[in-house]
């Protein structure tokens, strides 16, 4: 496959999804790297928007827009999990783009640890997991490949995306407080960057599950992320200059490929990464 843009179509879909929640998203703009993901998922995901599903989002967060926009745009049932008090945020976005009743009829907000959370049997015909597993310590990356597999309807849909550097697999720690780990005298696990292996090894197979597709997406000519969305501190304000055309500069810099993007000196955030479609 050759290098391939953004479709601009889905972009504009889910940009303004994100802008129609107040002035501060309009301004803030979707992430760069979830240009890349998100329009990536939905195209893959709409042949089955008019259907009655189960879907599950782990790790949704706050500010994902992916959760509300599948709730006005299908007839699924949609299931948010995230330990943080943020999830919550997920209901605000909702009630600014459809009916109390449909919120309280497809909208389901959990506010647990995913690896603890018993699901009450319940099984899922959609799952995605966009750029959280990452951020598993330790092997629960694996645990919670696991787990969410287990979750999966037969015949379901899994699509996963994390960060990627192929031959470059590490694990990343800062020295602040992360994700409610509080930093005292060692580092916190921030995140990590996977490669092929590793893909394999800690993801996929843990999961049981079938991959059915793959493709890496980033800034494979200029790397627009790192040189102006990774600034440093004094110079981070005048990020809201030109945040608010974040989904402009993803469509002209982000590509998808067949081939990964490797260097050694990629940067602890990156818009590197790769997009695993897998089944049961």
């Amino acid at each position: 496959m050759d290098a391939k843009t953004i479709d601009p179509v889905y972009l504009k879909k889910i940009s303004s999804h994100y802008r129609s929640q107040g002035m501060y998203y309009a301004i803030k703009s979707l992430n760069y790297e979830r240009c890349a993901e998100l329009p990536y998922i939905l195209k893959k995901l709409e042949p089955r928007f008019k259907e009655k599903l189960n879907y599950l989002d782990i790790g949704s967060g706050g500010e994902s827009p992916l959760p509300t926009f599948l709730l006005k745009n299908t007839n699924w049932n949609i299931y948010c999990i995230d330990k943080f008090d943020w999830v919550n945020k997920q209901i605000d976005f909702a009630k600014k783009n459809v009916p109390e009743d449909v919120i309280r009829e497809r909208l389901h907000i959990i506010k647990q640890d995913f690896l603890v959370e018993e699901f009450n049997d319940l099984k899922f015909d959609v799952i995605t997991n966009v750029s959280v597993i990452e951020h598993f310590d330790g092997t629960t990356d694996s645990t919670a490949m696991n787990k969410s597999a287990r979750l999966l309807k037969a015949g379901g849909t899994y699509i996963l995306t994390t960060l990627f550097n192929e031959g470059h697999f590490k694990e990343l720690y800062v020295n602040n407080n992360v994700y409610g780990v509080e930093y005292k005298d060692a580092g916190v696990f921030y995140q990590r960057h996977y490669d092929s292996k590793s893909i394999s090894d800690r993801l996929i197979v843990p999961s049981g599950l079938k991959e059915k597709e793959r493709i890496y997406f980033g800034d494979y000519g200029f790397r627009f992320f790192e040189r102006f969305l990774q600034l440093p501190k004094l110079l981070k304000p005048l990020k809201v200059l030109y945040s608010w055309a974040v989904p402009f500069f993803a469509k002209k810099y982000i590509t998808y490929n067949n081939k990964p993007i490797s260097y050694a000196d990629m940067k602890i955030n990156t818009s590197s990464g790769i997009i695993l479609t897998l089944t049961n």
